[in-house]
């Protein structure tokens, strides 16, 4: 009996949680999960000698990691945690709430005495409706900022580090120096992931692999209609663009940063999903690949056969999938397929029932596969994540997989491999005639575009791809840098993660954040290259609306624009809007508005903006301009400039920049006021008003209320 050759394929992969426009993270799972799972799979590795495993790293999730280990990256929480526990504000609570109990409690927070406490305790809050974290005291804000990273260290990671280890003990009443010394060895933490890898790789324990750059689903780019090998009637998006065109600049850069990062260039491909498809395989040529993987679902398409599985869920005929394939075509890698079921019962099954019992039912079903083959030594590849299963596990996984390395080591016909070792030693004997498009969930793409909220927002990203290819051609001279980074917006958004959360299919208590980010990439591919969006970009695409902290108006205002709030009631019919309403994406680049306050008059539109803790006045500087942009039912641009002088200026502009003169008054003491006529506006009885406000300092943009999105009035339908 000839031992089977088990290769494990670790995905490491998040999506890319930077906001460019804002310059910071949205999210926290890149550095949650890199004290945790990038450092921890290599520490447990590390302690059996023989086993041997590749690691894909997506190149988006490695130039994270690299911001963050070079102090260039902070997400809100991290922001949030930083701060003294008496300077969080109620946006910053909201965040508290939201996110830092965002982890699997019975894994990630109940083992945590203290931890478990708040939890309890922010969750009394939600019930009862109070304000978010409303009734934690400054120390509990304190333990909560230190545990919410404290609990996510691996084990081994935190059993190797001092402080870890004495604030562990500790458990409660936190100080700021504890929180400092937690901070520090994160970023020691982090600080090792990726040499840990490149050496690693450099002994030959690992392989590491890798992924186009921004996660696209590639044959998606380079052919859309390759969706319908699978769903033979799913529709297309509506507007289309020339993807294929940026298909092969996501493996260009992958294979650049890899080399720059690791010393030489990848030799394996995990395509993102698993997806593949014949349109894609001219992109793989003289890359030096050795090979690429997808599913078992993909070779029973390719090669028309049907994998049948007994009672054990072990393989009838093993033989078909266990093997590499030569792909058509010349100078191509060759493509093994994941066993499917293997693969699910690491990330989704063991985890249920006695862990150690799991890892022993894996390697006898692996041992299984050894004396149902025939011929040479099989390759048996298991694919799954890296990270996101070990959230279930017990430590982090840290127990089970002991217990499988060390079973594995044990065994006499099982050894694990390098996927590059293995295809070098045992070539392709099989051929495949054609690659069938799909990817490693149920062998099609109905993720990412089989429901109407996935084919708007591909329409979106092709409309924004052709805005900005037009301004390319027609301003040859336009700053590459500008262009460059235009195009970077472009190439982000094209990655899986977005389209992943659109439609039925998934879903988390993040969905509106993934929406707003994603739209947030096309709107500043279109601010950087000088052109307004069409209204549309700027409403949520389907489910994944939030509400923000609003009220709507409720009757007419008399107003009198002074500056002041004249009377009490004067503005107490006006819908409300306060900026973040606590949300994870509440925070923006600082700007002067902290809420804004809007209504109709008898013939005009009225806004009022309200500054945080002063007077607005102060900070409406010289150089800062405040923009209304209404949308609806006409474009009209209002700008106003010198607010803070003795006569502010303030121009109309309606569609194709014509002036409109007369428009409004307006004054800035305490508050700004304004009021806008409606027949300035084009506004008949019954029409719909949209509208945002911009903030802009020495032409830099600096917020933008609502920050995604407009607010909306109605004209009644009569006087």
């Amino acid at each position: 009996m000839e031992p089977v050759h088990l290769a494990f394929l670790w995905h490491q992969h998040q999506p890319f949680y930077k906001d460019d426009a804002e310059g910071h993270y949205v999210l926290p799972w890149v550095r949650l999960h890199a004290v945790k799972d990038y450092i921890g799979m290599l520490l447990v590795l590390n302690e059996f000698e023989s086993i041997r495993c590749t690691i894909n790293l997506v190149p988006s999730l490695i130039a994270q990691i690299q911001e963050y280990a070079d102090g260039r990256a902070e997400d809100d929480p991290l922001r949030i945690t930083r701060k003294a526990p008496g300077d969080l504000d109620e946006k910053d609570r909201g965040i508290v709430s939201e996110l830092f109990f965002a982890a699997n409690p019975d894994r990630l927070i109940n083992v945590f005495p203290r931890y478990r406490e708040l939890f309890e305790k922010r969750n009394d809050d939600l019930r009862t409706g109070g304000a978010p974290c409303g009734s934690f005291s400054r120390r509990d804000l304190l333990d909560a900022q230190v545990w919410a990273t404290l609990a996510w260290f691996h084990p081994l990671a935190a059993a190797s580090n001092d402080a870890l280890k004495t604030l562990r003990e500790k458990g409660r009443d936190f100080t700021e120096q504890d929180k400092e010394a937690m901070l520090a060895a994160q970023d020691e933490v982090i600080g090792r992931v990726l040499p840990l890898h490149a050496e690693l790789a450099r002994t030959g324990r690992i392989e590491i692999s890798t992924t186009p750059f921004y996660h696209p689903i590639l044959p998606l780019l380079c052919n859309m209609e390759s969706a319908r090998e699978a769903m033979p009637d799913v529709p297309m998006p509506e507007r289309r663009s020339d993807f294929a065109a940026d298909a092969g600049i996501h493996l260009d850069r992958a294979f650049e940063l890899h080399a720059r990062v690791f010393g030489t260039a990848p030799t394996g491909l995990w395509p993102s999903e698993g997806s593949v498809g014949m349109d894609m395989l001219p992109l793989l040529k003289g890359r030096g690949l050795k090979w690429i993987a997808t599913d078992e679902k993909i070779l029973e398409r390719s090669a028309g056969v049907n994998l049948g599985r007994d009672s054990s869920a072990c393989l009838t005929e093993p033989d078909g999938l266990y093997q590499p394939y030569a792909l058509p075509g010349e100078d191509l890698p060759a493509v093994v397929f994941r066993d499917h079921a293997l693969s699910d019962a690491v990330g989704f099954e063991y985890h249920r029932g006695d862990e150690k019992a799991g890892a022993e039912n894996f390697v006898w079903r692996i041992e299984e596969v050894a004396r149902r083959c025939k011929g040479r030594p099989r390759l048996v590849p298991v694919i799954l994540d890296g990270e996101n299963p070990w959230d279930c596990y017990t430590e982090a996984g840290l127990p089970f997989l002991r217990a499988l390395y060390a079973r594995l080591e044990k065994s006499e016909s099982v050894v694990t491999t390098r996927l590059s070792d293995y295809v070098a030693e045992h070539p392709p004997e099989g051929r495949l005639d054609r690659l069938a498009a799909g990817s490693w969930i149920d062998g099609s793409f109905a993720i990412w575009i089989g429901h109407e909220d996935d084919r708007t927002a591909w329409s979106l990203l092709a409309e924004a791809r052709e805005a900005v290819l037009a301004r390319e051609k027609k301003e040859p001279s336009l700053d590459p840098n500008v262009l460059r980074a235009a195009w970077e917006q472009i190439y982000i958004a094209e990655g899986s993660d977005w389209f992943w959360w659109f439609g039925p299919d998934h879903t988390s208590d993040q969905d509106y954040l993934f929406d707003r980010l994603f739209r947030a990439h096309l709107l500043r591919a279109y601010s950087l290259i000088g052109e307004s969006p069409p209204p549309k970009f700027l409403r949520p695409i389907g489910k994944n609306e939030r509400p923000p902290a609003w009220s709507e108006p409720t009757g007419p205002l008399t107003v009198t624009v002074d500056g002041a709030v004249t009377e009490p009631n004067e503005w107490a019919a006006a819908g409300a809007y306060r900026i973040g309403g606590g949300g994870a994406m509440a925070h923006a680049a600082s700007g002067p508005i902290d809420e804004l306050r809007y209504g109709l008059a008898r013939d005009a539109v009225c806004l009022r903006l309200d500054a945080a803790g002063g007077d607005i006045a102060p900070r409406l500087t010289e150089d800062v301009r405040v923009q209304v942009r209404f949308t609806a039912p006409r474009t009209a641009l209002l700008v106003c400039q010198g607010l803070q002088g003795p006569s502010p200026s303030f121009r109309l502009l309606g569609e194709s920049g014509r002036f409109i003169d007369e428009p409004l008054s307006i004054a800035v003491g305490s508050v700004l006021e304004l009021t806008c006529l409606l027949n300035r506006l084009g506004v008949r009885p019954n029409d719909e008003i949209e509208f945002y406000v911009e903030v802009f300092q020495a032409g830099t943009p600096m917020q933008r209320v609502p920050q995604e999105g407009a607010l909306r009035l109605r004209t009644p339908a009569g006087d």
